[in-house]
């Protein structure tokens, strides 16, 4: 009976033995097939996928579009080059309009010149000064016909247009002559128009002839003016 008993024994032992083994047999299955699913590479869109859930770091004080375009444009050696503003000029195509205003009545001559080659390459700033020296030393014989100033009223590559006001000089029947640093100026009889500017210096008149211009020296008709002018013209 004992005997028994031992035997009934050693078979559970070797039962629970048995289920023991198989139960880890399956553990260590079940392990592996886990282990191998990780070794294996993954599908493209599920890399895809991951990538557009990645989160991408963003510098401090540059966008991530910005960021990207330097990159790029250090990956294919290019440098971004400040732009450069290139004033615009006169060239030797450049319309040149004149147009010519007459004070006292309004009336006005518009032409269509060539550019003087002195003006020729300047740009705006440069242009204007120009004007203003022109405006502050004009030619004697624009004085001669009233030119009062002059007013720059478009400037462009293709075409510019100046202004130039008159008070044009009228028919005379008497002159006056007076003395503006020391140079002589002829008036119209209204004693407001500039006849003509002249290059005669009072100092170098006698002195009884000084005395009588100082005073304003009335000239009676033209023919008058013209010999006064060409006695003392130097």
């Amino acid at each position: 009976m004992k005997r028994m008993r031992m035997t009934v024994q050693s078979i559970s032992v070797f039962c629970l033995g048995l289920l023991l083994c198989g139960l880890m047999g399956i553990a260590g299955g079940l392990l592996g097939a886990r282990l191998a699913q990780r070794q294996q590479p993954k599908e493209p869109e599920q890399l895809q996928q991951e990538e557009n859930t990645a989160v991408l770091p963003q510098p401090s004080g540059t966008s991530w579009h910005q960021s990207v375009a330097d990159k790029q444009a250090e990956e294919n050696g290019l440098a971004a080059e400040p732009v450069i503003s290139v004033p615009e000029t006169i060239n030797a195509d450049t319309e040149y309009i004149l147009r010519e205003r007459d004070l006292l009545n309004g009336s006005e001559v518009e032409t269509s010149e060539d550019m003087p080659d002195m003006y020729i390459g300047m740009n705006r700033e440069q242009f204007l000064a120009a004007m203003e020296n022109y405006e502050a030393a004009p030619p004697l014989s624009e004085k001669e016909r009233g030119f009062v100033n002059l007013e720059v009223l478009s400037f462009a590559p293709s075409r510019v247009v100046v202004q130039m006001n008159y008070r044009y000089v009228q028919p005379s029947e008497s002159f006056y002559i007076v003395a503006i640093n020391d140079l002589l100026v002829v008036y119209l009889e209204d004693r407001e128009t500039v006849y003509q500017y002249t290059n005669i210096h009072l100092s170098q008149l006698p002195e009884r002839l000084q005395q009588e211009i100082i005073q304003v020296m009335h000239i009676s008709d033209e023919e008058s003016l013209y010999d006064f002018l060409e006695n003392y013209t130097s």
